[in-house]
């Protein structure tokens, strides 16, 4: 698995990086977004990585700044897993109270309903072009 997403990972980023997403893209919609015409908590996704590989904090902060948050969070869980599959042995980490799996869900959540709600400050949250 980790020999696989060392290939694929970086060619989708090379792919993302050479071809931005937007209007008559490659890339797939959002069928949630198509279906109901409201934001999922991944939608601007695709467009906030391309402009976290150009280097556009603040731009990919407007496509979704929830991704852009959670960044750090999935690259330490990746480096734990490519750790685990190299060595067979777990990081010395601190595990997370259960709770903690309750709360990122309920963040998701209001994130989800909150860039819906047309209403500024919470329309930046929803996204958009700088």
């Amino acid at each position: 698995m980790v020999a696989v997403a060392a290939v694929v990972l970086p060619a989708a980023a090379a792919v993302l990086y050479t071809y931005p997403p937007g209007e008559g893209s490659f890339y797939p919609p959002c069928l949630f977004h198509i279906v109901t015409g409201l934001h999922c908590p991944g939608c601007g996704g695709t467009r906030c990585a391309h402009a976290l590989l150009h280097g556009d904090l603040p731009q990919a902060l407007a496509w979704n700044p929830l991704l852009v948050v959670s960044l750090p969070f999935v690259a330490a869980f990746f480096i734990s897993a490519v750790y685990r599959s190299w060595t067979g042995r777990r990081l010395p980490v601190r595990r997370l109270p259960g709770w903690a799996t309750y709360l990122t869900l309920g963040i998701i959540i209001a994130f989800w309903v909150l860039r819906n709600i047309d209403i500024y400050p919470l329309t930046l949250l929803a996204p958009h072009k700088l």
